[in-house]
């Protein structure tokens, strides 16, 4: 369900129910949880509808770590990161976008709010590359 008019913190805080952590929120007679559940990179949603599409996919993959000492919540967090790649991968042959982003974002996780500064720092190879493909392709039009 994507939002064009409404409350912006209801909206939010529906985008930040995890389900199995935060609780779903009412909106419209609708519980409603995090949009990433079932179209983590939705830019089918936007096809035909811009210029140029630009999808940045921050599912990453499972840090080594989880892998090897999984308690329930991780082995959650694994698990919707499995199926979040799988759906990104099947909107990608349906709907590619213009351009693609992944930045360096593998190990870390959905909870890794206070990383912001080294998610942003592993991100910025990707941002650069970003540039210069943005830059060739407003260039060819």
């Amino acid at each position: 369900m994507a939002f064009s008019s409404g409350a912006l913190v209801s909206a939010v805080a529906a985008s930040m129910a995890l389900p199995g952590l935060i609780r779903p929120v009412a909106i419209g007679g609708r519980l409603l949880i995090d949009g990433g559940a079932v179209n983590p990179l939705p830019c089918d949603m936007l096809a035909g509808k811009a210029d140029i599409l630009i999808a940045v996919d921050v599912t990453g993959a499972p840090s080594a770590e989880e892998a090897r000492a999984p308690n329930p919540f991780s082995t959650l967090f694994v698990a919707a990161q499995i199926m979040q790649a799988a759906i990104v991968a099947g909107k990608m042959r349906a709907h590619p976008p213009d351009l693609l982003v992944r930045p360096g974002v593998d190990g870390f996780g959905v909870l890794d709010f206070f990383k912001a500064p080294r998610i942003l720092e592993a991100a910025a190879p990707a941002v650069a590359r970003l540039k210069q493909e943005l830059a060739a392709k407003l260039a060819a039009r």
